[in-house]
């Protein structure tokens, strides 16, 4: 009996359609402050509501991240992913998540307060001889 399967060029095509029609989808775009250090696990990258609620927090903003999902809270973790990846652990959304289409899409400031992680020492250098 033979199993029935989708040949790999098939799968991809189903996969890109897949994104079309309510997948996910999330950026970065930096704005050359290069201040991140490391990447961050997103579920260390704090939310913010606005700019407001951070209050006297001082922090750098490194750039904007976006996250497309079909939920809200979705589209958040995604944009928090993509805002940890460039060493941001600040979410600041400058609008409420939205519904577009089918998919909602959370644009946020990503910023670093200077508490995350650094990055760690995957070049080799520095380690004791032995």
């Amino acid at each position: 009996m033979r199993k029935a399967s989708l040949s790999p060029l098939l799968l991809s095509l189903a996969l890109a359609l897949g994104g079309c029609a309510g997948g996910y989808s999330g950026k970065f775009k930096g704005n050359g402050t290069n201040a991140g250090g490391g990447q961050v696990p997103a579920s260390q990258v704090k939310t913010v509501a606005s700019q407001a609620a951070l209050g006297d927090t001082a922090h750098t903003v490194l750039g904007t991240a976006i996250g497309k999902a079909p939920t809200a809270q979705e589209a958040v973790d995604l944009a928090k992913q993509h805002c940890g990846m460039h060493g941001g652990n600040l979410l600041i959304l400058n609008t409420e998540p939205y519904l577009s289409g089918k998919r909602y899409i959370a644009d946020a400031a990503c910023a670093t307060d200077g508490t995350a992680p650094k990055a760690a020492n995957k070049s080799g250098k520095g380690k004791p001889a032995r």
